[in-house]
């Protein structure tokens, strides 16, 4: 069975031709075959429904073509907007890439700096050290040529604390070992 205009299929009952699907190329051939009038005149008013109906379908798709075109130039405005969008991302990932590239070589300077300077630092305790371990030598001989116990006790005390911290220096070592043997 063939569709109507309305998409039912149907057969006409009194002469048992059945209505025509008219957008199928079988159509044609069936009316070829059609011999009775009645028929032909139902057919005709059929055919004429159903260009009416497509024709109403027509007005309807052709009165959304102003909307359609209208969405379809915003989408393509868009479209231009984002693709200019992306290309500013695009640049400005760039950019913040090669800025990250720059703060990650700053932070190895920095911490090759402030490894060189704990160093200096260190290298610069270690010399006061050495000076203050050199007074305490010093005082600690001048104390004992002068027979000045208490005050070399204390040159030597404050040497062994400093010796603590740094105990690197065998030649001061041993001078203050030398002082220390003579208070006892």
């Amino acid at each position: 069975m063939a569709k109507t205009p309305s998409g039912i299929a149907g057969e006409d009952e009194e002469n048992g031709v059945s209505s025509l699907d008219f957008g199928s190329s079988e159509a044609l051939e069936q009316l070829r075959k059609l011999t009775d009038v009645g028929s032909m005149t139902r057919l005709l008013h059929e055919s004429i429904a159903y260009q009416s109906n497509l024709d109403l379908e027509l007005k309807n798709h052709l009165s959304q073509r102003t909307d359609l075109e209208k969405k379809l130039n915003n989408l393509q405005k868009n479209a231009e907007v984002l693709e200019f969008v992306k290309s500013e991302a695009d640049s400005m990932l760039l950019n913040v890439r090669s800025t990250c590239d720059l703060a990650d070589q700053v932070i190895g300077k920095v911490r090759e700096l402030d490894l060189a300077q704990s160093r200096v630092y260190s290298t610069l305790s270690r010399i006061d050290a050495i000076v203050e371990r050199g007074n305490c030598i010093e005082g600690a001989k001048k104390a004992l040529e002068t027979e000045d116990y208490e005050s070399a006790a204390k040159f030597v005390q404050t040497f062994l604390k400093i010796d603590e911290k740094f105990s690197d220096s065998d030649d001061q070592r041993q001078q203050l070992l030398d002082s220390k043997k003579k208070l006892e």
